[in-house]
């Protein structure tokens, strides 16, 4: 692919210099009068929907925010998909709370409602779900769960901005959300994230959790008094104003994401051995990342998945493309979980609070072991500004390595010609 062809994410454009420069002018760099985070706060709860944000200074930040803010803490249990990004889960043990595993659906990678009930005990009090890369899980069946044993609903809305569920945003669909703005995210900040919610007391405490665990509010003054534990977890009007900029452009963003991802699909749909989540009409998926997974036996391969995966990334890489298997691992098999870690002596399990007894085993979620070993993540020439006419360019370089899949697996950079 020739290089004038990729074009850089975050694509920023004029309007985008001129929204930091506001911030750059005198006075603008306070950090106790930050009027482009007010308005950012406000924008963003009425793009959603929902009556309260808080802007954070990460997309964990705003994950631990929400966990803090639900009352959870020693001695709790918090449901979370065995396939997503490790701060899911972190989130948890920030609070010293316990995340429990549970297997994902083989289909759309997102939390598998089926499995959840299982996973309840005495001590459970939430459910985290993930739209993985923008794409919504089940939340009418997992409400459901939710209710029916008076559990807490978080969404972990890190990679879906602007990705909906019958008509409606995500993170208005359970009790709070958590968005990011890293600068890989649809909405991108360089860092950053969003805390939502509908609920006045959640709001109140993720104001002193965002805070020292301060009650701080516009145009009072401050009495510099603690009542909660809380962090420093403000953002900065530099990085709001910009988020601000690309708020104006985001639906645009997305649709040209969504477009080109079909684009994609549509040429590559001929193999057998290449599948991709089957998004249902009732949900729209922003694509985060475009992703596909591969079959080495349907290839015609007697060979592990995951090889036959991470030769084809190579040979993709090579032809110009970012691609990549994004997680190497499930969360059950990360150190910090699996070996029970977390903030060391086996704390927050060995809390005299916890009265529980989760395991990490890896091979109990299979699904989630598959999703790794299958999946390619194409992690540029599908988004904005990258134009239709450009993914012949990208569909040109799957068909020419799956032209030639004997030579890419038998590919060895270590043998000389």
């Amino acid at each position: 692919i020739p290089d004038s062809i990729h074009k850089p994410w975050p694509h920023i454009t004029e309007d985008d210099r001129k929204a930091v420069l506001r911030v750059l002018q005198p006075g603008g760099m306070r950090s106790d009068y930050r009027p482009e985070t007010a308005a950012l706060e406000k924008e963003w709860a009425e793009y959603v929907g929902t009556k309260h944000c808080i802007a954070t200074n990460s997309g964990t930040a705003a994950l631990h925010t929400s966990v803090a803010a639900s009352g959870m803490g020693p001695g709790d249990e918090v449901i979370v998909p065995a396939y997503t990004f490790v701060a899911t889960a972190t989130s948890v043990l920030h609070q010293n709370a316990i995340p429990v595993f549970v297997d994902v659906e083989p289909d759309t990678w997102t939390l598998d409602a089926d499995k959840i009930e299982a996973a309840i005990t005495p001590y459970t009090k939430g459910i985290m779900p993930v739209h993985i890369n923008g794409y919504p899980a089940d939340m009418d069946r997992i409400n459901a769960i939710a209710k029916k044993h008076n559990l807490i609903v978080i969404e972990d809305s890190a990679q879906a901005h602007g990705s909906k569920y019958k008509g409606r945003n995500v993170g208005t669909l359970g009790d709070l959300a958590g968005f990011s703005l890293n600068s890989f995210k649809n909405l991108p900040g360089q860092d950053g994230g969003l805390f939502v919610t509908n609920d006045d007391d959640y709001y109140e405490r993720a104001k002193m959790v965002q805070e020292f665990g301060e009650r701080i509010y516009a145009g009072k003054k401050r009495e510099y008094r603690s009542y909660a534990m809380g962090w420093m977890y403000r953002t900065t009007d530099l990085v709001a104003a910009f988020v601000r900029s690309q708020l104006n452009r985001l639906d645009e963003m997305n649709e040209r994401r969504i477009n080109n991802a079909q684009i994609i699909k549509e040429a590559l749909s001929k193999y057998d051995f290449v599948t991709f989540p089957p998004y249902e009409q009732d949900r729209i998926c922003v694509y985060w990342f475009f992703p596909l997974k591969l079959s080495a036996k349907a290839a015609g391969f007697d060979i592990p998945d995951s090889k036959f995966r991470d030769s084809v990334i190579k040979a993709l890489n090579a032809e110009g493309l970012i691609t990549s298997s994004w997680q190497t691992v499930t969360l059950p098999a990360q150190s910090i979980f699996h070996d029970k870690i977390g903030y060391g002596k086996g704390s927050p399990w060995s809390d005299k609070n916890y009265k529980g007894n989760v395991t990490y085993k890896p091979e109990e979620y299979p699904v989630a072991q598959m999703v790794v070993d299958c999946t390619v993540w194409l992690m540029n020439m599908y988004h904005y500004p990258q134009t239709q006419e450009d993914q012949q360019y990208t569909v040109k370089a799957f068909e020419k390595v799956f032209a030639q899949l004997d030579k890419v697996v038998a590919y060895d950079p270590e043998k000389k010609d």
